[in-house]
C-alpha cells in the first residue's frame, strides 16, 4: 500500500499526514515506511505525532557500538535495535536517522531486520529517499549507502511526501 501525501513535497499537511499513517498502521501493516528527500521535515513530523516512541537510531546505535570490537559489530546491532524499540512503553515506535544501518561493514539484511522488529511494536521508518513503481531507493546514486530494493514481496504500508 503506497500513500502519497496529498498537499505535495515539503509543504506536509499534518493533519494528512497523521491520517495516512495511522491508516498504513490499521491496514495491518506493522511497518509503515514514511519516505521523503532529505531535509522534507521527515524527523520533525515524526516528532509531532503523538504517542509515538522515537529512536534516533545513528545516535542510539553508535553510542551502543562504541565499546564493541570493531569484528563484533555486525552481529550485535539486530539485538541492539530489538533493545531499543521493545524500551518504550508506547506501541508505536518511530526509527529515524537510520543512515547507520546501511553501512556494508554491518551485514544488515534491512528489510529482515525492520520485519523482526514489526513483530514486537508497530514501526514508523523515517526513509530518505523515493519510491518508483515496485522499487524503493535510498540516498541518491552515487552516494555511500545508496540502495534500491524491490518491494515486490514486502508488505511495509508506504506514506510518501514526495511530490
Amino acid at each position: 500500500m503506497i500513500v502519497t501525501n496529498q498537499g505535495g513535497g515539503c509543504g506536509l499537511n499534518p493533519e494528512k499526514l497523521q491520517d495516512n499513517l495511522t491508516d498504513s498502521l490499521l491496514a495491518d501493516h506493522n511497518l509503515v515506511l514514511l519516505v521523503g528527500p532529505p531535509g522534507c521535515g521527515k524527523s520533525r513530523k515524526l516528532r509531532e505525532l503523538p504517542g509515538v516512541g522515537i529512536i534516533n537510531v545513528g545516535k542510539e546505535v553508535a553510542r551502543e557500538l562504541m565499546p564493541v570490537p570493531r569484528e563484533e559489530r555486525a552481529g550485535k546491532v539486530p539485538e541492539i535495535l530489538k533493545d531499543l524499540v521493545e524500551s518504550h512503553a508506547q506501541s508505536v515506535v518511530a526509527l529515524d536517522n537510520i543512515e547507520l544501518l546501511l553501512l556494508p561493514e554491518l551485514e544488515l539484511d534491512l528489510w529482515s531486520n525492520l520485519d523482526t522488529l514489526s513483530l514486537s511494536k508497530k514501526l514508523i521508518v523515517a526513509w530518505t529517499g523515493r519510491v518508483d513503481g515496485d522499487k524503493i531507493e535510498w540516498g541518491d546514486p552515487g552516494v555511500p549507502g545508496h540502495l534500491v530494493l524491490s518491494l515486490e514481496n514486502y508488505t511495509a504500508g508506504i506514506v510518501s511526501i514526495t511530490d
